[in-house]
């Protein structure tokens, strides 16, 4: 469905940013600096590759338009050929586009002097999109942000994902929205951007000036202010919080108790389907990531959920000084001309967000999980599961925990579930924690790598090895030193002969 090519279009957006550490060898042109400018007279005859704090359009650009900008306009006679695909603050469009624009960031704005090409889609992961009154977007609109309002006309489809959606204008084709809601006043806390973006209700709005051509489709919490013309079908589905069994008990009309069962039988299955494809992969790159902190809990379990606890706290607020640090970074880059470096830099930060804020998400909604997981299994496995093969067997009993798992963490009882799995991510979120810590101590301890040869530390390093959970175990500990006497000679050391036992008589 074309609705669909928003996920897409993102997942290919990223890939376009990582082109840009090699953008300098094979670019016609590129400009990096506080202000970069194409003139009205100026032709570029190929792909345009930016890096600039503020960024103006207003001669030719034949290719493609491809970088970062915190404030990019195309301006009234100016004429970018190909696609734009942009990261920045701010993106307006004035001028020509002759293919599709793809921008990640916080606003983009077409406005009524925009003249774009047949066919022409946009497609946004933004906090604001905005189509102009009397503005025409001859494609698609997809966006995935916190609000779409649609003043002009989209004589194609409209595809949104996020809070508020609000309809004006016309939009000729279908619109598929999920929306937020619930509330009556933004849900979105207003920061000062230096762009003009005022925030919607949350919810889907089609005011009575609005038309839709088509079908309207849309989720939410509830229905939507709907007061302008629907050419086709409307079809809502109300997103609310899934019923439990005393709900089923106290209201039978409406809930029925097999529904009940049925949606929870429903979420146990996704979340064993979703968390043993990432057990998979675990298992298969770094099992003693699963078990070893999976051994730690039986003695450790207070503490592991004392440091997941505030790990888990200070998640947020290290993605957000991360994005904000990374942001910051973006600008000084753009100010400064460093020739391809600069586009090198802006890759490497947003690979390095991508990995960090990814990388922690994924620890603490899998990983965490797959830990109580694996220990529920091999408790239970050991009766229940005989097979000789190694493997099968500790796949075998993590599907079994994990089972287990979801079926207690998602049972219909208010409150139940939230809290076991709430409970069971804190304990392996810090077991994993507790074992990171371990594995630091265990490298840095000068006496370990005395226990490896030299063929086998070259080609294994102790740091990769200790990380995999490859490596041996270090010797313990010893405060007990060796004592003088004949019981510590070597073993057949008896130089002294029958001639020093006869002496020593």
């Amino acid at each position: 469905m074309r609705h669909r090519r928003v996920w897409i279009a993102s997942l290919l957006f990223f890939g376009v940013l990582l082109g840009l550490a090699i953008s300098r060898v094979s670019a016609a042109e590129s400009r990096q600096g506080d202000e970069c400018i194409v003139d009205a007279d100026e032709t570029i005859d190929s792909d345009f590759y930016v890096a600039c704090n503020t960024l103006t359009i207003e001669g030719v650009i034949e290719g493609d338009l491809i970088g970062g900008a915190w404030a990019a306009t195309v301006a009234p006679g100016g004429h970018v050929e190909g696609d734009i695909w942009l990261i920045g603050g701010q993106l307006r469009l004035d001028g020509a586009v002759g293919d599709d624009v793809h921008f990640m960031g916080v606003d983009l704005d077409l406005t009524e002097s925009a003249e774009l090409a047949d066919r022409v889609d946009i497609s946004a992961v933004a906090l604001n999109v905005e189509i102009w009154e009397r503005a025409t977007l001859p494609g698609d609109l997809l966006v995935l942000g916190y609000q779409t309002i649609v003043r002009g006309d989209v004589q194609g489809d409209v595809s949104f994902n996020g809070s508020a959606l609000v309809i004006e204008g016309a939009v000729d084709g279908d619109v598929y929205a999920k929306v937020g809601g619930g509330d009556t006043s933004p849900s979105f806390i207003p920061f000062p951007f230096p762009f003009s973006v005022s925030f919607q209700t949350p919810g889907l709005t089609v005011r009575s000036a609005g038309r839709i051509g088509g079908d309207l489709s849309y989720t939410g919490p509830r229905p939507g202010n709907i007061n302008g013309r629907i050419g086709g079908t409307i079809n809502f589905d109300l997103v609310a919080p899934r019923p439990d069994i005393t709900q089923a008990a106290m209201e039978a009309e409406e809930v029925q108790p097999l529904d009940v069962i049925a949606r929870y039988l429903n979420h146990v299955l996704t979340d064993v389907l979703s968390l043993m494809a990432a057990g998979v992969m675990v298992m298969a790159l770094a099992p003693a990531w699963i078990r070893e902190p999976a051994a730690l809990l039986p003695r450790q379990a207070p503490s592991s959920f004392g440091w997941g606890l505030i790990l888990a706290l200070l998640a947020a607020p290290v993605s957000l000084i991360l994005l904000l640090v990374s942001i910051l970074a973006l600008i000084i880059l753009s100010l400064i001309t460093l020739g391809g470096f600069t586009g090198m830099g802006v890759v490497l930060l947003i690979v390095v967000n991508a990995l960090v804020i990814g990388g922690m998400t994924f620890v603490i909604l899998f990983m965490s999980r797959l830990v109580i997981s694996d220990l529920i299994g091999r408790r239970l496995g050991k009766r229940l599961i005989r097979t000789p093969n190694r493997v099968a067997a500790q796949l075998l009993s993590l599907l079994l925990g994990t089972i287990v798992y979801t079926l207690v963490t998602n049972v219909p009882l208010p409150w139940v579930g939230v809290v076991i799995n709430a409970v069971g991510v804190f304990i392996g979120l810090g077991a994993i924690a507790l074992h990171a810590r371990q594995l630091y101590q265990r490298i840095m301890r000068s006496s370990y790598p005395e226990y490896a040869g030299e063929a086998d530390m070259a080609a294994h390093p102790l740091a990769v090895d200790a990380l995999l959970g490859t490596a041996p175990e270090p010797p313990p500990d010893s405060s007990d030193l060796p004592g003088p006497g004949l019981a510590n000679l070597p073993p057949g050391f008896d130089w002294w002969g029958e001639d020093g036992d006869e002496s020593a008589d």
